[in-house]
C-alpha cells in the first residue's frame, strides 16, 4: 500500500491545520497566525503487539531489540540518526573537535532525573562511563564495554564533557558507544561502583523500576508484568516540548496517554488483535500478509532492517569440529539456496546477501557466494564437503559417515518464537539432508536460546587466558555453551551499516559477540583498524566483507524486510528503516 512519507505526512498535517487572522499584528510586526498549525489531539492509548518479551531493563545490560524498545519509551538517549544520516540531538549534541580523535558532548539545558537526583550533568556521564562501561574487568557486565576501550573522558563544565580516543575511529559518532548508551545518576550508582557490587546494582529497586527517568523520555513507567506487558504513561514534563525542534509536532509530544507493549505467544492471536483494533501496530509474517493486504482499516509498510539472517556454525569445544574449517563451512553454505529463502520462506520480502551487510547497505557487494546462482548445488556441495572432510569421512550411498563409520548427525537449534524462524529452520533442514547429514532439529524459546546456547563459559583448566564476556568466554577449544549444538538460526545480527567496523565484535577471535568461536584466517583485525583510522577506509572495508564472504564464519542468508501494520489513523511511520521521530507519531482522528 502506498502511503505518504513521514515528512510528507507532517507537511500535510501542517497545511490542513493552517488558519489566517488577517490584520492582526504581533509585537514583532508580523501577522499573527500566518503559519500557526493545529497540533494533533492526545489520544487514549498506543498498543504494540509483539511476540518477544524484554530480557532486562538495566541500561548497561541491554543487547536485544525488545528490551531497548521498552527503555526508549522512558529514556530517549543521547541522539538519533535521521533518515538522511544526520545526527538529531535528544539529550545532547556532539561536536567533532578532531574527527576520529576528539569530541565534545553538550547536554541540553533542562534535562533532569527524577527527584532527588536533580539535573543530568556532565559529571553523571563521565562517572557512568568510567565506572560502568570502563569498570575494572567489566564488573557491571556492560554490553558497551568494548566500545569504550581506550576512550578518555573529562568534565569540561556542568553540561559539557570531552571525549578523546586513544586510537582513531572516524565512526565513533555513529558507533554504539555514545549513541546507544543510556546513563544513570552518579549519586544513585556511586555505592555500587565503589564496591564493584554487580548484584546490588542489578537489584536496586529505583533502577529496576525505572524510577529515576525524570523528564528524559516521552513516557514514564507505569506498570510491568514480566514477560507479558509493559505499560508507560505520558510524561507531562517531557523535555523535548521546549527543545525548539524543526517540527512543531514536538511541542505536545507524545500524543498518547499510555503506551503499552503486549506480548502474544500465539501468532494468530496477535494478528487477530490487530484486525480487531486491540493493538495499534504489529509485524505481519510474509505468509500471512495477503490476508491483510486489502484491509482498509490498516496501513502497511515494508521496512528495511539493519539486521541480517544467518545460520551459525558452532566452532567451540561442544560443536562439530570440522566446522572450524573454511571449506567445510563453504560446502554447507553451497547447499542452502539463499534466493529460495527470499522467495519461498519470506514471500519476496527479503533479499539474498553475499556478506555481512543488508542488501541495501553501501557496503554490500555481490561476491561469488555459495548458495547463490550457479554456486547453489546439492551435488556440488556434497562433493566439496567430502573433499573438505578428508579421509576420515565418506559417503555410503547417500549417507555421510564419520570416522567410526557412524552416520553424521548435527544438532540444529532455532528460535521457536513465531512461525517464520520455524519455517526457515525447516527449509535449512531439508537442504542439508541432501548432503546425507542427519539433522536433529530442536526449536527453543528465545530466552533459552540465549542462555543455553549463545552464552558460553570456560570449560578448560585454571583461568582462561582472556575472556570477552558471556558471549565469548575464551579460546574456542576450551569454552562452550551450557548445551551442545552444531547449527543455530533465529537470531538477527545487527550489521551496523552506519558504523560497519562495529561488526568486528562478531568476527575477531576476542570479539565480545563472537559466540560461535570463529577464528579468522585473514588479518581481519588489521583491516578493521585501517577502516577505523579513516586511511584507506573504503578499501579496508571492502577487504573485510570480501573476507567474510569467503571464510563464511556463519552462512549469511538474507536481509529481511519487516512488514509492519498500523491502524489506518496513525500518522508518522513510513517505509524507511528509521523511527527516530516516533515520539511525534499520532492519530489523525479528530
Amino acid at each position: 500500500m502506498s502511503e505518504p512519507t513521514r515528512r510528507e505526512a507532517i507537511r500535510m498535517l501542517a497545511a490542513a491545520g493552517m488558519t489566517s487572522l488577517a490584520g492582526c499584528g504581533d509585537a514583532n510586526g508580523g501577522e499573527v497566525g500566518e503559519t500557526e498549525a493545529e497540533l494533533p489531539r492526545i489520544d487514549e492509548r498506543w498498543v504494540t503487539g509483539t511476540a518477544t518479551a524484554e530480557r532486562t531493563l538495566l541500561p548497561h545490560r541491554v543487547s536485544d531489540a525488545a528490551s531497548r524498545s521498552r527503555l526508549e519509551l522512558v529514556l530517549d538517549g543521547p541522539y538519533a540518526i535521521t533518515d538522511d544520516g544526520e545526527r538529531f540531538p535528544y539529550w545532547l549534541s556532539l561536536d567533532e573537535l578532531e574527527a576520529g580523535e576528539r569530541y565534545e558532548a553538550t547536554l541540553r539545558d533542562g534535562v533532569r532525573w527524577s527527584d532527588p537526583y536533580g539535573p543530568m550533568t556532565a559529571e553523571d556521564w563521565v562517572y557512568y562511563v568510567q565506572g560502568i562501561h570502563q569498570g575494572a574487568d567489566n564488573w557491571a557486565g556492560s554490553r558497551l564495554a568494548p566500545h569504550w576501550e581506550g576512550a578518555d573522558l573529562e568534565v569540561v563544565d556542568d553540561r559539557t564533557f570531552a571525549i578523546e580516543l586513544e586510537e582513531p575511529n572516524v565512526e565513533f559518532p555513529e558507533s554504539p558507544a555514545l549513541r546507544r548508551s543510556f546513563c544513570l545518576p552518579r549519586t544513585l550508582i556511586e555505592p555500587y561502583v565503589a564496591e564493584q557490587d554487580r548484584e546490588g546494582l542489578e537489584a536496586d529497586e529505583t533502577i529496576a523500576g525505572l524510577e529515576y527517568t525524570g523528564n528524559l523520555g516521552p513516557y514514564s513507567a507505569e506498570s510491568r508484568e514480566a514477560g507479558r506487558r509493559f505499560v508507560a504513561e505520558r510524561n507531562d514534563d517531557y523535555y523535548m516540548r521546549d527543545a525548539g525542534a524543526d517540527s512543531e509536532l514536538w511541542a505536545e509530544a507524545p500524543y498518547f496517554e499510555t503506551y503499552e507493549y503486549r506480548v502474544y505467544d500465539d501468532e494468530r492471536a496477535r494478528l487477530g488483535a490487530l484486525r480487531a483494533g486491540n493493538v495499534t501496530t504489529t509485524t505481519i509474517p510474509p505468509a500471512r500478509f495477503e490476508q491483510f493486504a486489502g484491509d482498509d482499516d490498516r496501513q502497511f509498510y515494508r521496512v528495511p532492517q539493519d539486521h541480517v539472517t544467518t545460520l551459525a556454525f558452532n566452532q567451540r569445544a561442544n560443536g562439530w569440529e570440522p566446522l572450524r574449517e573454511v571449506e567445510v563451512r563453504r560446502a554447507l553454505s553451497m547447499a542452502i539456496g539463499k534466493e529460495r529463502i527470499a522467495e519461498s520462506v519470506l514471500g519476496g520480502y527479503g533479499e539474498p546477501i553475499h556478506t555481512f551487510q543488508p542488501a541495501g547497505s553501501e557496503w554490500h557487494a555481490e561476491f561469488e557466494t555459495p548458495g547463490i546462482g550457479e554456486n547453489y548445488s546439492h551435488r556440488e556441495a556434497a562433493m566439496a564437503l567430502e573433499n573438505a572432510l578428508g579421509t576420515d569421512y565418506g559417503y555410503d550411498g547417500a549417507t555421510l559417515l564419520g570416522p567410526e563409520g557412524e552416520p553424521v548427525e548435527l544438532t540444529f537449534v532455532h528460535a521457536s518464537d513465531g512461525n517464520r524462524p520455524t519455517a526457515l529452520a525447516e527449509f535449512i533442514e531439508r537442504e542439508l539432508e541432501h548432503l546425507g547429514i542427519a539433522i536433529d532439529r530442536q526449536p527453543v524459546e528465545l530466552g533459552t536460546l540465549f542462555e543455553g546456547y549463545v552464552e558460553n563459559g570456560w570449560v578448560g583448566e585454571g583461568e582462561p587466558p582472556w575472556s570477552a564476556g558471556e558471549y565469548n568466554a575464551g579460546p574456542r577449544t576450551e569454552s562452550a555453551s551450557a548445551e551442545p549444538w552444531d547449527l543455530l538460526c533465529g537470531l538477527g545480527l545487527n550489521a551496523y551499516p552506519h558504523a560497519p567496523t562495529t561488526t568486528a565484535r562478531y568476527w575477531l577471535e576476542d570479539g565480545d559477540m563472537n559466540f560461535t568461536g570463529y577464528v579468522p584466517e585473514a588479518d581481519l583485525a588489521g583491516l578493521y583498524g585501517s577502516a577505523r583510522s579513516g586511511e584507506g577506509r573504503t578499501e579496508a572495508l571492502e577487504g573485510v566483507f570480501a573476507t567474510l564472504a569467503t571464510e563464511r564464519p556463519v552462512d549469511f542468508l538474507v536481509s529481511q524486510d519487516a512488514i509492519v501494520g498500523y491502524h489506518h489513523t496513525i500518522t508518522g511511520p513510513g517505509e524507511s528503516a528509521g523511527d527516530w521521530d516516533r515520539q511525534t507519531w499520532h492519530s489523525s482522528r479528530r
